[in-house]
């Protein structure tokens, strides 16, 4: 502490000497007497000595608060202005400190969430695999099926995990959207089939987009409707700003409707069957947001639902 009194109050100190020894200096080519030199030295220290030793009792108090805990040390017992001026700075970054950790803290909460969820929904074609397998002989079809569901399952994952970098993971090129859609459809081939769902893709807008992570929200887009889709067909058309993906599904309760792009939440359709995570159309949302793009929902019950994403730009290409 002595050292770090040193280090604060030198200047002051050595100030008050120089005064202090020039006074005497100035006393003693005045041909002052010794004694009288000597009565100045001393009611000159006395009252340096109290002062001196009052400061130091005062920084010794500080010292002592900062080095217990700087949070519980009130600004108010800080005299000196530039001790106070660093005490506020301390604590607004204690505070942006405290800020950061909450935030940090929620985000790896909600990853733990997720992860347990996608864990939980994994499963079920690793368990249908799993089950294929044992029967002899192996049904390749079955089991390609569950090993697709498998891979797009692990797809949304690390496209979970690279969001957080998906600024810096843009590259924005002109896309044309029907060959894109097209191979989308033929990837999902084996869902369409194996429900026996048809699947029309009409004239559709060339855009100034991401085509890795525009061919993202299409599948996520369409392997929810083949998912709530029994039987009947699946659409996708351009109308005005958007594209859109319509079904003939089960459709979305009104209640749901709002909700239904938030982390995590899967509807009264997804807790029934058991068949939804909720992260994908998550996923696309976020993915859209970063494009400039923007995803909307319409749905009846016992009808359909139609999914749209709206495009800021569009340039129509002659089918």
């Amino acid at each position: 502490m002595i050292k770090a009194y040193y280090h604060a109050r030198w200047m002051v100190w050595l100030s008050l000497l120089t005064l202090l020894l020039t006074g005497l200096l100035a006393n003693w080519l005045v041909n002052v007497s010794i004694e009288v030199i000597l009565n100045m030295w001393l009611f000159a220290l006395i009252p340096l000595l109290v002062i001196g030793g009052y400061d130091l009792w005062r920084f010794n108090r500080e010292w002592q608060q900062l080095q217990a805990d700087v949070s519980l040390l009130d600004d108010t017992q800080i005299t000196d202005p530039l001790g106070r001026a660093y005490y506020q700075k301390i604590q607004a970054l204690q505070q942006t400190v405290r800020k950061n950790s909450d935030t940090y803290r929620d985000r790896e909460q909600e990853m733990l969430d997720t992860l347990q969820l996608w864990t939980h929904q994994i499963k079920t074609p690793l368990t249908a695999l799993d089950l294929l397998l044992q029967v002899e002989p192996v049904n390749a079809n079955d089991a390609r099926l569950e090993i697709s569901k498998i891979n797009r399952y692990l797809t949304v994952m690390l496209n979970y995990l690279k969001l957080t970098t998906l600024n810096t993971d843009l590259v924005l090129t002109e896309v044309a959207l029907k060959p894109l859609v097209n191979e989308t459809v033929r990837d999902l081939a084996k869902l369409f089939i194996a429900k026996d769902l048809t699947v029309s893709v009409e004239a559709l807008p060339t855009v100034v987009s991401d085509s890795q992570w525009l061919r993202f929200i299409f599948e996520q887009l369409l392997t929810n409707a083949i998912k709530y889709t029994p039987r009947g067909s699946i659409r996708i058309y351009a109308k005005g700003d958007a594209v859109f993906v319509a079904d003939t599904g089960i459709g979305i309760l009104p209640e749901d409707l709002p909700r239904i792009f938030e982390q995590g939440y899967s509807g009264y359709n997804g807790r029934a069957n058991q068949k939804a995570s909720g992260l994908g159309l998550f996923l696309s949302r976020q993915i859209a947001e970063k494009l400039g793009l923007r995803l909307t929902v319409t749905s009846k019950v016992g009808v359909g639902s139609t999914f749209a994403i709206h495009f800021p730009q569009t340039r129509w290409l002659a089918e």
